[in-house]
């Protein structure tokens, strides 16, 4: 199912497959958010595939990582075990901090 992305009152749903060449609506929408006056970002996986490329890992590190960079809380929401243990593996943790399974 191709990658879809709503968002809503600093949350951003996404739905579908959070892989690769489905990314740049993310991106996309991810600088959208950035730019607005909220200080929390939440991303929202629950209603994603279970899969999860390497450069779905590396957008939503980045992404992270630039909310940091402008003071923003930035928490993602409704991972499930194997989004969780793919960012484990590769490294990014720190992104699985505040989730439930």
């Amino acid at each position: 199912m191709p990658l879809d992305v709503v968002v809503k009152d600093g949350v951003m749903l996404l739905s579908g497959r959070l892989v690769g060449r489905e990314l740049v609506r993310v991106r996309d929408a991810g600088k959208a958010l950035l730019d607005q006056s909220d200080q929390e970002i939440i991303v929202d996986l629950s209603q994603t595939e279970r899969v999860i490329d390497i450069a779905g890992i590396q957008m939503l590190a980045a992404f992270s990582r630039s909310a940091r960079i402008r003071g923003k809380q930035f928490r993602l929401i409704g991972l499930n075990k194997i989004q969780i243990d793919a960012l484990k593996l590769a490294g990014f943790e720190s992104l699985t901090d505040s989730n439930s399974v």
